[in-house]
């Protein structure tokens, strides 16, 4: 009998677990009816790929972290993938998809609008964009400034872009790049990315965070 009971429980917990597991995936795009099954696909392959990021053995020196890590400070919570998705969802209402212009995505109203050329990036680079925009969701203090006529940088997720006199740029630390460089310093102490990889992007990032003037 006491076998039995103990049995149960766990039968119990398992079908707990996996009821739990698949409401969140099936609630991870809770309005995402705006996109095309294959546009569906590709958005939630994101997030799957983005949750496996955890804090595991650092690969960086522990003192060079100490000084360029700032991701707790800015999130709230230790360097975690299910957690930086949960913090999307939170923020992020609905997808679609549609034409933006100089854009590969944008923000407006609760709602994500992502250009065709945003499900031909990467996973990275498409998880890295709806982050971007999910910190827009936090208030118009997180809304861009106007790059300088002169902004020599290339956006690195398609060069024909400039963002040369464009609402691309930000004077905060902790607006859309600063949080996407965080991120990105992030995968790099953990071994997602090698070195020269973590650092070519964060310098991308860093470099639409302008002194204030």
């Amino acid at each position: 009998m006491e076998e039995f009971k103990r049995n149960f429980k766990i039968t119990i917990s398992i079908l707990v677990l996996q009821l739990i597991s698949t409401l969140s995936a099936n609630s991870l795009l809770a309005e995402d009816n705006r996109l095309s099954p294959k546009e569906s696909k590709i958005l939630k392959e994101t997030f799957k790929y983005a949750e496996d990021f955890e804090a595991r053995k650092l690969r960086i020196d522990k003192k060079a972290y100490l000084r360029h890590s700032n991701f707790e400070s800015i999130f709230k919570f230790g360097f975690s993938g299910r957690k930086l998705v949960n913090w999307i969802q939170t923020r992020i209402k609905s997808y679609s998809s549609g034409a933006t212009g100089d854009f590969i995505a944008y923000f407006q109203n609760g709602e994500v609008i992502l250009g065709k050329q945003f499900f031909s990036l990467n996973k990275l680079d498409r998880f890295l964009t709806i982050l971007h925009e999910a910190r827009h969701a936090d208030g118009k203090e997180f809304t861009h400034v106007n790059c300088p006529d002169d902004f020599l940088f290339l956006n690195p997720r398609d060069i024909r872009i400039s963002p040369a006199n464009k609402k691309a740029c930000d004077f905060r630390t902790d607006g859309s790049y600063g949080i996407t460089a965080s991120v990105l310093f992030e995968m790099g102490a953990y071994g997602y990315l090698s070195s020269q990889e973590t650092a070519y992007r964060y310098n991308s990032e860093i470099s639409r965070i302008l002194p204030e003037e």
